[in-house]
């Protein structure tokens, strides 16, 4: 089978001098053959300490769906590898969207040139951290 999902995205930003519209778009993607995994892991607390999102059902992780159900506090995502904390993602107070999680996801590429060289599967674990308070998000992910 091939294109089991739709993803529909647009961008409107209204702000002084900027009056911005992106064309909405959709597109289909494949999701795993057969009876894939997912969605994983579903409702969590996010804590300001920070939690592991746990994807360990999934082979290879593909699309995913975040929201924040928070009213006040936004949520850092990124990577942790047990000792420090690399975000690269937030998601503000009610927000929620859909994103493709890396197939490389829990690994990192060693050589001698940035995204060169071999796999070191380290641990490397998708990780989420709340700003102030805890909060109730969903993470829902499944396969590629």
């Amino acid at each position: 089978m091939a294109n089991e999902a739709t993803i529909k995205s647009s961008l409107a930003i209204k702000v002084g001098n900027i009056d911005y519209r992106s064309f909405p778009s959709s597109y289909q993607a494949d999701v795993g053959t057969g009876n894939p995994n997912g969605p994983v892991p579903g409702a969590m607390v996010v804590t300001t300490i920070g939690v592991v999102v746990d994807l360990s059902t999934l082979t290879t992780p593909g699309l995913c769906r975040m929201e924040n159900y928070d009213t006040t506090n936004y949520v850092t995502y990124g990577v942790y590898d047990g000792i420090e904390f690399y975000p690269w993602g937030e998601i503000m107070a009610g927000e929620g969207f859909t994103i493709r999680l890396s197939r490389l996801l829990g690994t990192s590429l060693l050589g001698t040139a940035v995204g060169t060289g071999t796999y070191d599967t380290g641990t490397y674990q998708f990780y989420m951290k709340a700003d102030t308070a805890s909060c109730n998000c969903t993470v829902e992910a499944f396969e590629k």
